[in-house]
């Protein structure tokens, strides 16, 4: 049964306002404070509303995930693949996390946080997701066509590093140009892939790509200028549209999960 319990100060004594000063909602007797609410309203550009109701999912979450344990196995695995995919050592990478300002316990912490909410997802959420048919794909194609609008032709100066390092002192400062190389680059055509064109969503001209490891070395891609975007035929980004769907179909289920975890929580409005 949902018990929702408003608590209006007004008619509270000095001793009892003292006792919830700082406190807004309390979820599942996990607390949530007024300074919470405010950082989110400033951090997530959203109004109060909407503040609250995300930190009443993140409690919810964590409620949800009480019971998933994570071994310190699990974790050390998933830092060695973290390490293996920047071309660091695990040593080299504490060294990095540090130079971060985040201690290594944290960083660790963190880790665990991600592989429980990817377990909690896996064994609660993903069943509930229907299975796709490629019609269903081809209709979210035709209803969401702007999202697969891909630029005709793209031409961007390209920086290459032999490590991620020296491309992030040259983003930092432009004069940091030690082991950088650089080449104007234009894609069109055959040239210009899916992936590449994806890798510049979002980008303006001007701007820099995220940095990536191509193989051989360590690349960011600086926007110069982006053709006319063009509807591309389904069977070309057959794949873009596949992860599009997913990503919606996620994002569904998830609500409706946590809408029906909320229906019968304990959560009591503080102050409103």
């Amino acid at each position: 049964m949902k018990k929702i319990l408003l608590v209006l100060f007004v008619l509270m004594t000095i001793s009892y306002a003292k006792m919830f000063n700082g406190i807004a909602i309390v979820v599942e007797g996990e607390p949530i404070t007024t300074a919470e609410v405010k950082a989110v309203q400033t951090q997530m550009g959203v109004s109060r509303s909407e503040a609250k109701n995300l930190l009443i999912e993140n409690r919810l979450q964590r409620a949800a995930m009480k019971d998933i344990v994570i071994s310190e196995d699990e974790i050390d695995q998933r830092i060695s693949k973290i390490a293996k995919q920047n071309n660091l050592s695990t040593k080299r990478l504490q060294e990095e996390i540090k130079k971060q300002g985040l201690t290594w316990n944290k960083f660790r912490d963190q880790i665990s946080t991600s592989l429980k909410k990817q377990k909690f997802f896996r064994s609660k959420i993903a069943k509930t997701i229907p299975i796709r048919s490629r019609d269903e794909l081809k209709i979210f194609y035709k209803n969401n066509a702007s999202q697969f609008k891909m630029p005709i032709s793209i031409s961007a100066t390209e920086y290459s590093a032999s490590s991620s390092k020296k491309l992030e002192s040259f983003l930092k400062n432009r004069a940091n140009k030690k082991g950088i190389t650089q080449k104007s680059v234009h894609y069109k055509g055959a040239t210009l892939t899916p992936q590449l064109s994806a890798m510049f969503v979002g980008i303006r001209k001007g701007y820099f790509t995220p940095i990536f490891n191509n193989g051989s070395s360590f690349v960011t891609f600086r926007l110069k200028q982006r053709g006319k975007k063009v509807l591309k035929p389904f069977e070309e980004v057959e794949n873009s549209v596949t992860v599009a769907w997913k990503n919606q179909q996620q994002s569904y289920a998830i609500k409706a999960y946590f809408e029906k975890m909320k229906s019968s929580a304990n959560i009591e409005i503080i102050r409103p």
